[in-house]
């Protein structure tokens, strides 16, 4: 994260929650950042097909805008942030591409979005919606379960200095050098994470199997620790703890995080498949409804979101997209 000057925070208009906002406010004022708290608004029935004329269709959607904007000030203003900030709402959907263009027509460094009631107690998976916006924000993406970082907050930057399925080893710079920008601002500590195979397994039912004895192996683990310090020496961090572990990391990672009473974990989520689209990668994919834990999803740099900058639908009556063009 080379700079954290304008944080968004993502409210659901439907969801009364503050968690984010409280987090967002911490993170700012710890850097200095604006803040913006930003709630998409949308409704079905507010279109043509229920409305006389353009003019009053017009109005009835500027007047939903405002209500929700009266109401995120008025939240907003109870945080007792001291710095500086704004409030903003439009009218745009789905809910997670409003976002996204939110990020970049304001050129910010952090989305702030609070995961749905239940995540917190596993009850309940992502959204299709949810997985959307971990998939296409061009920004770093910090999920929160809602529950209140310490004073001294734990960060772990999980990185997977071995992997060469499109991340390359600038992406692990990134997530160690985002893990210490957090840290600096909010007064905590990074612990880097790194989970590796001795071999090639199988997964049958809940018992694991290798593939094969006939792979080298001799120098695997020495191999393994050369570039996770290799991954530290490239982005200049020295965290407080190294831990790494034999093992499928996303089977280590949420115990590890337990044990640690980790506050975040900060992870790359992008790979590419081989036809060329980006995609979430399989281990934070597996991860991230089992972490006890919030957390910042990190992109490589070359990356760039394909949701269109344009509202839809551009034209009333137009037909919109099913889902993000090219996905």
């Amino acid at each position: 994260m080379d700079k954290l000057a304008r944080i968004i925070v993502g409210l659901d208009p439907h969801d009364p929650s503050m968690a984010a906002a409280h987090l967002a406010a911490r993170i700012a004022a710890g850097a200095a950042a604006r803040l913006e708290f930003f709630a998409p608004v949308f409704n079905t029935h507010v279109s043509l097909a229920h409305f006389p004329n353009r003019d009053s269709l017009r109005h009835a959607r500027e007047s939903l805008v405002r209500r929700q904007r009266e109401r995120v000030e008025a939240l907003a203003a109870d945080l007792g942030f001291a710095g500086e900030f704004q409030v903003a709402a439009s009218w745009d959907h789905p809910f997670e591409e409003a976002l996204v263009r939110r990020v970049l027509e304001r050129g910010a460094d952090l989305l702030v979005v609070a995961l749905p009631p239940g995540m917190a107690e596993g009850g309940r998976a992502l959204s299709s919606a949810q997985w959307q916006l971990v998939r296409h924000c061009p920004v770093p993406l910090l999920l929160t379960r809602g529950r209140a970082w310490r004073q001294a907050p734990v960060i772990v930057a999980a990185i997977d200095p071995a992997e060469r399925h499109g991340r390359g080893d600038e992406l692990d710079v990134r997530i160690l050098q985002t893990a210490a920008r957090l840290a600096e601002v909010t007064g905590g500590t990074v612990h880097a994470f790194h989970a590796w195979q001795r071999s090639l397994r199988a997964l049958l039912g809940e018992l694991e199997r290798p593939l094969g004895s006939g792979f080298p192996e001799l120098a695997l683990e020495e191999r393994q620790r050369e570039l996770f310090y290799g991954a530290l020496s490239a982005a200049g961090a020295a965290p407080a703890r190294v831990s790494l572990l034999e093992g499928r990391p996303e089977a280590l990672l949420p115990g590890y995080c337990g044990e640690q009473g980790a506050d975040l974990v900060v992870m790359g989520a992008i790979a590419r498949n081989p036809f060329g689209r980006i995609f979430i990668g399989s281990t934070a994919e597996r991860v991230l409804e089992q972490l006890p834990c919030d957390l910042l999803v990190v992109k490589p740099a070359m990356f760039r979101t394909p949701v269109a900058r344009e509202r839809w639908p551009r034209e009333e009556g137009a037909v919109p997209p099913l889902g993000v063009p090219g996905i």
